[in-house]
């Protein structure tokens, strides 16, 4: 009797530790808490905690997302207004895209304080955003407004959005870009403003973008581009301005984006006159991969690469002056092409001369013994509107586009020997006035008289 009971004693208790750790498990697998907490037309999976609603025609967001969610997907829904009240849950990503989201409360997002990415992509409806739609999120490191129809930004839109570094705002609507937009961006690393409809970049329009890698600003409408307009961008390494209608481009703009090693610029209509000249300087000390440059004028060059042209292309165009943006001073030469210039000259330039640049070809401005005032004055007669070739200039010789790499580092490598004789060596100082040393000049034979008549009274007389 006494084992019957100890038997039964001992099965009662198996079953109970049985039935408890079977409870135990359940709870921990099947987590029906979990289950219980996820919205309604909503799926919610565990580790990382996710809930997705995508593609359920929600106008809203739902209510009862868990608070501890890492990712929430609402993307293809008909969401259409984000209000301050809207999210009462923490999350890391959040997905809003392709919805009909037509205005965003200042402060909407006030309450994700963990959030990295927000994708409000695709809301082709949401063409107007308040001054502080993104406030308390400086912890965000990817924004995403592509194809929003997005016609201006409020100045304060990106203030103290620290952690970003990938910023979407291409294939919008955007025409203007306000000073100082992104200055609180200082950890940015991709910007994309592709394909909208910008006409100018001001000087300060990418302040404060010192780590910015790569900026996309092809397909739109720029003309004008100031030429501080890159200075904080030092870190820069690919460039797209290609598709838009750029004519002239500061040769300052460029030296201030020293690590470019990306750069297209083709499909804009490049004027390869004398305001071309600072440009193609550059390129020929840049080291880069580069588009080509397509001339559209003045008519001499147009269809030749900018890139490809020569020192003597530009013989005729006076120098900035380094004190002043808008001054100009005597042009300066290469002694191979001062040399080409004194054998080539045009009949109706006398000797003594010096060129300028002008609406009927190259006029000769006589020799003044008085000293130069610089930046010199020139007549307004004979300062053309929009620079053209003279004849003298279509005349040069043309530089084969192979030839451009292969003469990269010396700065009168393109100049080469022509048919009848060879330029000076680069040694000579001084522009030649005579085609050989050997000559006898006026003075050297004057000295040589005096030395024989001198040998000669001696003789005379001793």
């Amino acid at each position: 009797m006494e084992i019957r009971w100890t038997v039964r004693a001992s099965s009662a208790r198996n079953f109970k530790s049985g039935l408890i750790l079977w409870l135990v498990l359940w709870l921990v697998v099947v987590k029906p808490g979990g289950v219980a907490a996820c919205p309604r037309l909503c799926v919610c999976y565990p580790t990382p905690m996710t809930v997705s609603c995508q593609s359920q025609n929600l106008t809203i967001v739902p209510a009862g997302v868990p608070y501890d969610s890492q990712r929430v997907f609402l993307q293809n829904n008909r969401i259409t207004e984000l209000r301050a009240d809207s999210f009462g849950f923490e999350t890391q990503v959040l997905w809003l895209y392709g919805n009909n989201i037509t205005w965003i409360e200042a402060g909407a997002f006030s309450n994700l304080r963990i959030l990295e990415e927000l994708d409000l992509g695709d809301n082709p409806s949401l063409r107007h955003l308040e001054g502080g739609a993104f406030r308390g999120l400086e912890k965000l490191q990817s924004l995403h407004m592509h194809r929003c129809k997005l016609a201006t930004l409020p100045h304060d839109i990106f203030h103290k959005l620290y952690s970003l570094q990938f910023l979407y705002l291409q294939e919008n609507q955007l025409h203007f870009l306000q000073d100082d937009l992104f200055s609180d961006l200082v950890n940015l690393t991709h910007l994309f403003l592709h394909g909208n409809r910008i006409r100018a970049l001001s000087e300060n329009v990418f302040r404060g973008l010192v780590n910015l890698d790569r900026l996309l600003l092809h397909d739109n409408r720029i003309r004008q581009v100031n030429r501080r307009a890159f200075r904080d961008l030092g870190r820069l390494t690919i460039l797209y301005l290609f598709n838009n209608s750029i004519a002239e481009l500061p040769g300052q703009s460029m030296k201030d984006v020293q690590g470019i090693q990306f750069l297209r610029l083709n499909g804009n209509p490049w004027s390869c006159g004398c305001e071309a000249r600072a440009l193609w300087e550059w390129f020929r000390k840049a080291r880069i991969s580069s588009s080509e440059l397509v001339c559209i004028s003045p008519s001499q060059r147009r269809g030749q690469d900018l890139r490809f042209l020569r020192e003597m292309d530009f013989a005729n165009c006076p120098l900035p002056d380094p004190g002043s943006l808008a001054g100009t001073t005597t042009t300066t030469f290469s002694t191979k092409t001062r040399w080409w210039f004194s054998k080539h000259k045009s009949a109706s330039a006398s000797k003594g001369s010096s060129y300028q640049k002008s609406t009927e070809g190259v006029k000769a401005i006589p020799f003044s013994p008085v000293k130069p005032q610089y930046p010199p004055k020139i007549p307004s007669e004979i300062i053309p509107s929009k620079y053209e070739l003279s004849e003298d200039e279509a005349a040069l010789p043309k530089l084969e586009p192979e030839e451009y790499w292969a003469n990269y580092g010396n700065e009168d490598s393109s100049i080469r020997c022509f048919e009848l004789e060879c330029a000076p060596s680069y040694d000579s100082a001084a522009f030649p006035s005579s085609s050989s040393s050997s000559t006898i000049t006026p003075s050297l034979l004057y000295l040589l008289s005096i030395s024989v008549a001198t040998v000669v009274l001696q003789l005379l007389f001793s």
